[in-house]
Order: structure tokens, then C-alpha cells, then sequence
């Protein structure tokens, strides 16, 4: 198993090659992509401003890790926040979050029996 932090390192180490520091910030998106991985490195190189030769600015490198990075922590942060705040819930008598009906909340549609939505089909 990776770990972003151990690969963030390798992106700030200026002593390996370019190439082997870019492949060390996709691994990195593949711990962390907010957007996908796609979508979040299309947003780190636009916004770092990453050449196509890694050569030219070995630097945007570092600024997308760093953006990646501020994002992960916000990230985490808010996540234990979450985890806090379901411990307490759960203490005092919360327990699931699912629906008493059987998981269908407001605003979900049931299923179509015939996978279609004709006004023929009846719901489960």
C-alpha cells in the first residue's frame, strides 16, 4: 500500500529526475483525486501551470503537490469532524442513518419493476 505523505517527499526531492517525481504525484492522486483522477489532474496541471516537459519547470511539481496536499487536509479534517460527530450520534441512540422504510429516503426514487419509467410500470 502507498502512503501520500511518503510520496509527497518524493515530489519535493529534487534529486530525482522529473519523470520519476511526476510519477510519484500521480500515485499521489491515486490516494486522494476530490474530483476523480482524471478531473484532478487536469486541475492540478491548469493550475500549477505544468508544462508538457516536466524539464522547463521541474517547480509545478511542488505547487500541485502542495495544492493536492492543502485540499487532503481540509479533507481530513472535515472527515474526522464527521467521525466525531457520528460517535456522539451513535452513543446517544442513533444508530444507522438508513431510513426506517427500507432505505429509500426523501428525494429517491423507487425502482420500476420493468426498469423502465412508463406510467405502466408499477413500484416495488
Amino acid at each position: 500500500m502507498t502512503s501520500f505523505l511518503t510520496h509527497r517527499a518524493r515530489v519535493h526531492d529534487a534529486a530525482l529526475p522529473p519523470y520519476r517525481r511526476h510519477s510519484a504525484l500521480r500515485t499521489c492522486l491515486t490516494e486522494f483525486a476530490p474530483y476523480g483522477l482524471r478531473a484532478t489532474y487536469h486541475h492540478l496541471t491548469v493550475s500549477a501551470r505544468m508544462p508538457r516537459i516536466l524539464e522547463a519547470d521541474p517547480d509545478s511539481l511542488v505547487r500541485a503537490v502542495e495544492e493536492l496536499n492543502e485540499a487532503r487536509a481540509l479533507w481530513l479534517a472535515r472527515a474526522e469532524q464527521y467521525a466525531a460527530q457520528r460517535r456522539v450520534e451513535k452513543r446517544a441512540g442513533g444508530g444507522s442513518r438508513r431510513s426506517r422504510r427500507g432505505g429509500t429516503g426523501p428525494g429517491r426514487a423507487r425502482p420500476m419493476r420493468c426498469g423502465t419509467t412508463t406510467p405502466s410500470c408499477t413500484r416495488r
